[in-house]
């Protein structure tokens, strides 16, 4: 008799172990974006000599706006170039967004040191995040100052206005 009670409670218990769920709470913080990023990204030298670096800090205002400040430097052979940008990021619907603003690029004079202004832009676009790892972009920049510097990186003319297309993984 005492064996039979014994082994009843151990069947209760195991299908009462067994049969509950255990309490799964939602995650409210998995669509919360951290307010401020920075992340960037610098190649080692290539066997020309050739540097490149990218520095991004994000900050975000509202849940819908964001302000971008990108920066990089770039070096091929005897050319050096840098430039920064300044850009107002406005998100449509959840991954996609629009964005505006100035970009500035420099050339650094090789005997000298000195930066040399070669363009200012008006970067305006819009960009979709397929997913955390990968970020794709369309834009337009639109030339909007008067040098004539006639040759920009990698010995390529500067054209006035262009379109880009970039994906960052």
């Amino acid at each position: 008799m005492k064996r039979l009670v014994v082994f009843l409670y151990a069947c209760l218990f195991s299908i009462t172990a067994f049969s509950q769920k255990g309490i799964e709470s939602p995650d409210n913080n998995a669509d919360i974006l951290p307010r401020f990023t920075i992340d960037g990204i610098g190649y080692p030298a290539g066997v020309n000599g050739e540097v490149y670096k990218n520095l991004r800090m994000e900050y975000r205002i509202s849940e819908r706006l964001q302000i971008q400040l990108q920066h990089f430097y770039d070096k091929f052979g005897t050319h050096e170039q840098t430039g920064s940008s300044l850009l107002l990021k406005w998100y449509v619907r959840k991954k996609l967004y629009l964005y505006a603003g100035p970009e500035a690029q420099y050339d650094i004079n090789q005997v000298t040191g000195k930066h040399e202004l070669i363009q200012t832009n008006l970067n305006i676009g819009v960009g979709y995040e397929v997913n955390p790892s990968l970020l794709l972009e369309l834009g337009y920049h639109s030339r909007t100052n008067s040098a004539k510097a006639a040759i920009g990186s990698f010995a390529r003319p500067v054209n006035p206005n262009s379109f880009s297309l970039r994906a960052s993984f």
